[in-house]
């Protein structure tokens, strides 16, 4: 469908510019409401992640993993589309002070001081919640609107992905904007190949004491590519389960590991979601982007893939991340409703397909690395 909707927004861009207006214009309207969405995801799944993380030593170890993972991937994200599109440490002549003086004043006075405002006032409200239990009921009533939401808006992406392929094709042409997907699909290919390799080769076969090739044979393989086809870390769970389970992992570590993970591990997403502001703010638009405004974004992109809502196709994180950026580079209006527009139908599809295969076979990564060390934790819990 995005493919379709880019030709024919390139072949007949006169006639379906309307259709990349109002596509705009709805991006708008949703972004008007992000910093309330933000709040609404975020509270209910740090509520839950302090309540779940406190049940023990080794629950606490498994939060603790998935917070670390998420983390050095957004780090690892921007050091290297850092040094790949060559972003400066300030923009501009300032110098890296004065860039930190502007960017803080920015984020005081512009429309990225609410999401980011969202944030603190989402894990404060979650800390509160996760010892309040008619405050944690209510946040998980709001928790479940939004799952329901995500699971009708599921009828409505098709008409919605053509919408932004049309929206790509007005805006940069058919060719240019098939060069622009491939590109990203292929520059997404090369961030989740380097996260696979390392979880592969050091974590699993170095922490995790297991030989590659059985778990790529009989977990990673099946498991990567039911994962990529339903592009859902949540359907591909009953698969993981089973696959991971194959390879001996221990069901009181994969039925607790396997779970928690689908819901708050995105670390294939965070990764790719740092990386992707250099390449569609500086290779896509041509607009100036710091080291300051990344290491901004950093934090508050991993936050956003902790606590993600359940929406199809990459929404969910696609539109806070996207959000994030424009808001840090002033975008407002027109330029506003593109630049996000642009950023989701450039990271849906085939990019979606790579990164949930990452995450969700990360997730069976971390339960095997567990269950190595599982009677080795628990004699020294034990002890």
């Amino acid at each position: 469908m995005l493919l379709a909707g880019l030709a024919a927004g390139g072949i007949f861009p006169e006639p379906l510019t309307p259709v990349a207006d109002a596509t705009s214009t709805l991006i708008r309207w949703i972004v008007a409401v992000v910093p309330l969405l933000i709040l609404a995801a975020l509270s209910p799944a740090i509520a839950t992640l302090v309540r779940r993380g406190l049940a023990g030593r080794f629950a606490g170890a498994v939060v603790l993993w998935y917070v670390f993972t998420s983390t050095v991937a957004g780090l690892i994200a921007l050091v290297a589309s850092a040094a790949i599109f060559r972003i400066p440490l300030a923009t501009g002549d300032r110098g890296v002070w004065s860039e930190a003086g502007a960017m803080l004043q920015s984020l005081g006075e512009g429309g990225a001081s609410w999401p980011l405002l969202a944030i603190l006032a989402g894990l404060l409200l979650g800390a509160f919640g996760a010892r309040h239990d008619p405050t944690y009921r209510v946040l998980r009533r709001v928790s479940d609107g939004i799952e329901g939401a995500g699971k009708r808006l599921a009828y409505v992406m098709l008409p919605l992905i053509l919408a932004f392929g049309v929206t790509l094709g007005v805006r940069f042409g058919a060719r240019l904007g098939l060069s622009h997907y491939l590109a990203m699909t292929g520059y997404t290919a090369g961030l989740v190949l380097v996260w696979w390799a390392f979880y592969t080769f050091v974590l699993v076969r170095r922490v995790g004491r297991r030989p590659v090739g059985p778990v790529l044979g009989n977990y990673y393989l099946p498991t990567a590519v039911f994962a990529a086809g339903t592009c859902s870390s949540l359907v591909t769970l009953p698969v993981n389960l089973t696959n991971a389970k194959k390879v001996g992992v221990r069901d009181e570590v994969a039925d607790f590991v396997l779970p928690f993970g689908a819901v708050v591990n995105l670390d294939a997403s965070a990764l790719a979601y740092v990386a992707y502001g250099p390449f569609v703010v500086s290779h896509i638009f041509g607009l100036e982007l710091s080291w300051m405004m990344m290491l901004a974004a950093w934090p508050a992109v991993v936050l956003f893939t902790i606590a993600a809502p359940g929406l199809p196709a990459g929404m969910g994180t696609a539109l806070w991340s996207a959000t994030l950026f424009a808001s840090m580079l002033g975008l407002e209006g027109q330029a506003q409703g593109d630049f996000i527009a642009t950023w989701i139908a450039l990271s849906g599809g085939l990019p979606d397909m790579l990164r949930t295969a990452t995450n969700c076979t990360g997730d069976g990564y971390t339960a095997i690395i567990f269950d190595g060390r599982f009677d080795e934790f628990f004699a020294r819990d034990r002890g």
